[in-house]
């Protein structure tokens, strides 16, 4: 039996559906669905620009559900790492099919985004690429050498 969510979640050939996750301050993930075309570049190329303009250092793009990825959009892709690498983040590519990644692998290692299998790994990789938080912590107060002459004084209850 189909339900209205599981027919809004199948995507008509020949298009393209994006859903998008901000996991953290600055990491961002992206989930294509259907035919990633040429014509599509334009609207990735949108929300990847507006992920950046929200201080994004970190995008993993889910291409898991995609059925075909142009050599177009893999060229943004390569440029859209660039980007977020002068910002000291990457872009993941999770889930890419095979053909995908073997086209990724053509660019130069220097350029072309880090691949994932899936969304999982590409999570793992960020852990270890992503620079711990620096954790400022309060100065240490000095050591006091506590006496009975430095501690409270403690006087019973006034009578009522």
């Amino acid at each position: 039996m189909f339900t209205s969510q599981s027919l809004r979640a199948v995507v008509k050939p020949g298009t393209v559906a994006f859903r998008e996750h901000r996991l953290d301050d600055v990491v961002h993930q992206i989930d294509v669905s259907g035919t990633l075309g040429d014509g599509a570049s334009a609207e990735l190329g949108r929300r990847v620009d507006a992920a950046l303009g929200g201080g994004v250092r970190w995008l993993i793009l889910d291409l898991a559900e995609a059925t075909e990825v142009s050599d177009g959009v893999l060229g943004s892709l390569v440029h859209a790492a660039a980007a977020l690498r002068a910002r000291k983040g990457e872009l993941i590519v999770a889930g890419a099919a095979a053909p995908v990644a073997q086209r990724l692998a053509a660019y130069d290692v220097a350029h072309r985004p880090a691949v994932a299998a899936n969304v999982d790994q590409a999570v793992m990789i960020l852990k270890m690429l992503r620079p711990k938080t620096d954790i400022r912590r309060p100065p240490q107060r000095t050591k006091q050498r506590i006496s009975s002459l430095t501690l409270p004084r403690i006087e019973p209850p006034a009578p009522a």
